[in-house]
């Protein structure tokens, strides 16, 4: 802060564009000393109201970039202020009544241009639910050029004898099993390939690493 303070604008001319969290730029910036062209908010749908207009105040005009069919920005880490039920008089508009910083834009009705390439999944099936269901087959997606089932996309396998232990390891123990036989048969099969493996708990994670270490013992060469 004291660098960019004495130094801000010999630091823009070298390097003119900052890339900076909401809380970046309130810990830097201070105030009134250094202000930008453009300011542009991506993943805007994620981004409340109250943690972009430290940025949008410095900068001369802005980009917003942004989905709202993604879910609205987490509550998780917020404070309840006051009793919220309280009736209010004061209808007025308000920033902090949006969701996000792009739905305030949307309300400011801003001009809206949509992004119609999608790039970013490796196979074409993977958007297609949501193309056609949220954006009403306006996105442009590439092929991929592998069709068919064969070891693409995402597979459910049921464990039909897998129950979650809530009051005693907080662990399924048959999931664990499964998870870790999996493992060593991808050993097995593609020697020469990573894998990872996710778990939504540590328990469940140590439970799944304890079962892959009797496999490992009792298959050496797979090491």
């Amino acid at each position: 802060r004291k660098l960019l303070h004495q130094a801000g604008h010999a630091v823009q001319a070298v390097k003119p564009v900052f890339m900076m969290s909401p809380i970046s730029v309130a810990q830097y910036l201070e105030p009134g000393v250094l202000d930008f062209d453009l300011l542009l908010i991506d993943e805007a749908s994620q981004v409340r109201p109250v943690d972009s207009l430290g940025a949008v105040a410095r900068a001369r005009q802005m980009t917003v970039v942004g989905d709202d069919r993604q879910l609205p920005p987490t509550r998780f880490f917020s404070r309840v202020v006051g009793d919220e039920s309280e009736a209010t008089e004061d209808d007025d508009f308000q920033a902090g009544d949006m969701e996000s910083i792009l739905g305030l834009c949307e309300a400011q009705n801003m001009p809206q241009k949509m992004l119609q390439w999608h790039y970013r999944s490796r196979h074409h099936s993977l958007i297609a639910v949501s193309n056609r269901e949220f954006y009403g087959d306006r996105l442009y997606v590439v092929p991929s050029p592998f069709n068919g089932e064969g070891d693409l996309g995402l597979r459910f396998r049921h464990i039909a004898d897998g129950v979650f232990d809530r009051g005693g390891t907080r662990t399924n123990q048959k999931e664990a099993i499964a998870i870790a036989d999996a493992v060593m048969e991808h050993a097995r099969l593609y020697p020469d390939k990573t894998l990872g493996v996710g778990a939504f708990s540590v328990a469940q994670r140590d439970a799944i690493l304890d079962e892959l270490e009797l496999r490992r013992r009792q298959a050496v060469e797979l090491e």
